[in-house]
């Protein structure tokens, strides 16, 4: 399986300008990135090194990476207590 497939590459460009919803940010990664050993700075490798969505696409998907993944794991720490 190639992870840079026509479909990761619009999963990135859909995360660097912000059009992904949670549930969509979190499943990408995992497919993405997560499957394949990576992390959340390989996002950042990418954004920079593989596209032309500039500081401000990293800043974005780099955010709601972090606040997806912030959510999930507040959300599940509550029905844990």
């Amino acid at each position: 399986m190639n992870r840079y497939s026509e479909e990761m590459k619009l999963w990135l460009f859909d995360l660097a300008h912000g059009n992904l919803k949670e549930n969509d940010i979190i499943t990408g990664f995992i497919k993405y990135y997560t499957l394949f050993d990576c992390t959340m700075q390989d996002v950042k490798r990418d954004i920079i090194f593989h596209t032309n969505y500039g500081e401000t696409g990293c800043i974005t998907a780099l955010n709601s990476l972090s606040n997806a993944f912030t959510h999930i794991v507040s959300k599940e720490s509550r029905v844990l207590v």
